[in-house]
């Protein structure tokens, strides 16, 4: 899956075939300015003449993020009354139904409110994926089910939704968001990715500089090989640059670890 961020590559993957084509933004945290790129690339999408919706995108109350969507259209959200409050989600029959050449849709790893046709935002992407309609969407990295037990181990803050790695393999193209460590706390402390009464604990917690660094690396890792997975496919691509590395995972009937190990593995 090649790395490439211009709007005409994936236009060209668009243009190409009928099957729906996935793009993924990938963060190493929130506020690197995944949701930022996506709506970029929406624009620049319209300007050439691309039919597209935005099926769900997730300010989080920035107001720069929020004036960005500007006049792309807007899939209206479902509304689900939920535990005595109304809940807002992507209305996937509403997307389908539209039919669009391409939707974006934002916090890919999210849950779903219950009584929905999915019980995770994902598993929406891949039924508009195969009604034919392409996704540019956004999800970071922490998020991913092969990292899971990594990440809480090193940073100590429990992971409660996850996407598996087929999703990830599904994509077409992969795009790393990146921010220095000190930018992206530099942007916390001026309440660019949070209300500042949450900021204090967010600089105590996940973004601690080491856990921010850690999450950065396996960001990067991540993307590098997921290239490097897909170089068999390419026929013009030197045996000598490919990689012989094997992994085998060894586990007794019933072991506790056996998911963590499958993960880890992964």
């Amino acid at each position: 899956m090649p790395v490439h961020n211009s709007p005409d590559d994936f236009l060209e993957l668009v243009q190409e075939r009928k099957r729906g084509r996935l793009k993924l933004y990938i963060g190493y945290a929130a506020g690197v300015g995944k949701t930022w790129q996506i709506l970029k690339e929406a624009h620049a999408l319209r300007e050439r003449g691309v039919d597209l919706v935005v099926g769900l995108i997730e300010p989080h109350g920035r107001a720069e993020t929020a004036s960005l969507v500007g006049d792309l259209e807007i899939v209206p959200p479902r509304r689900t009354e939920y535990r005595g409050l109304v809940v807002e989600d992507m209305d996937l029959g509403g997307v389908i139904a539209r039919r669009p050449e391409v939707a974006v849709v934002d916090e890919i790893p999210h849950t779903n409110v219950p009584g929905s046709r999915h019980n995770k935002r994902y598993q929406d992407v891949l039924e508009i994926l195969e009604a034919g309609i392409h996704v540019i969407g956004a999800l970071d990295i922490q998020h991913l089910e092969s990292l899971k037990d990594i990440v809480e181990r090193a940073t100590g803050v429990k992971i409660r939704e996850t996407v598996p790695d087929t999703f990830l393999k599904r994509a077409d193209q992969i795009v790393n968001v990146d921010l220095t460590v000190e930018d992206l706390r530099d942007r916390l402390e001026n309440g660019k990715i949070y209300p500042q009464e949450q900021v204090a604990a967010a600089l105590e917690g996940l973004f601690r500089e080491t856990n921010l660094a850690t999450l950065r690396e396996l960001a990067l890792r991540e993307v590098a090989e997921s290239v490097e997975r897909r170089a068999p496919e390419q026929p013009d691509r030197d045996p000598a640059h490919a990689s012989g590395a094997r992994v085998m995972v060894c586990v007794a009937s019933y072991s506790p670890r056996a998911a963590a190990l499958l993960r880890r593995a992964s």
